[in-house]
């Protein structure tokens, strides 16, 4: 009998030393999960440039490179969009000076709209928690002072903010 009442006591001890170690050390509730954030608002930085159909087929190329193309010295384009459904496109350049073109933009599914911020227009967009996509067809010149030829290409940003 004796031995009975110290094994049920044993038995009693791991059951309260379980349900403690329950109740205190693994609280699922208390360590909430972070949401994703798949919102199109932020900050984003672009990287890289997929053309789609060039004269030598898909190309992908650097954003500075890109971005040179366009506007001589760029080196960095910084898109911002706010929740007060503004805009802003920051470009920055090799002698570190900026520009900052504001505008508003609107979303309908896959659909993007900006009006300013260096867009002005509606492209499609994917977007997670730490990429966003823009496709548009732009007009490029693949010669100096060549004729353009519209081009589908996928603008790739990464999160900052």
């Amino acid at each position: 009998m004796n031995k009975r009442l110290t094994l049920s006591r044993c038995i009693s001890c791991v059951i309260v030393a379980v349900v403690l170690f329950s109740a205190v050390g693994c609280d699922n509730e208390t360590d909430p999960v972070q949401p994703v954030n798949n919102t199109i608002i932020g900050s984003w930085d672009m990287t890289v440039i997929v053309m789609y159909d060039t004269p030598v087929g898909e190309l992908t190329i650097p954003a500075a490179q890109f971005l040179a193309m366009g506007a001589e010295g760029a080196a960095k384009s910084t898109l911002q969009f706010r929740d007060d459904n503004t805009a802003s496109v920051v470009t920055t350049y090799t002698d570190s000076h900026q520009d900052t073109i504001s505008g508003t933009w609107s979303t309908n599914g896959n659909s993007l709209t900006v009006q300013g911020a260096g867009i002005d227009g509606t492209v499609q967009f994917t977007v997670d928690a730490t990429t966003l996509v823009l496709t548009r067809t732009m007009p490029i010149a693949f010669t100096p002072g060549g004729p353009t030829q519209d081009i589908v290409l996928d603008m790739k940003y990464n999160r900052i903010q």
